[in-house]
């Protein structure tokens, strides 16, 4: 799974590593990243759909 995230563009990447992996809350994301609490909550579902199609995608046979 590490891969997937990893394979992400960087502005999904980091905001997705430092939910998840650095357990750190959207607020805090925000200021670390300089960037606005809905640009994070944006980045992370995007971040998770491009997630969702690439595991779909090694689903199927």
């Amino acid at each position: 799974m590490i891969e997937l995230v990893l394979s992400l563009p960087v502005k999904y990447r980091s905001v997705v590593h430092l939910y998840y992996y650095e357990d750190y809350a959207v607020r805090d994301i925000s200021k670390i990243l300089e960037i606005s609490e809905s640009a994070v909550k944006m980045r992370l579902q995007r971040g998770r759909q491009l997630l969702k199609l690439e595991l779909e995608g090694e689903e199927q046979p």
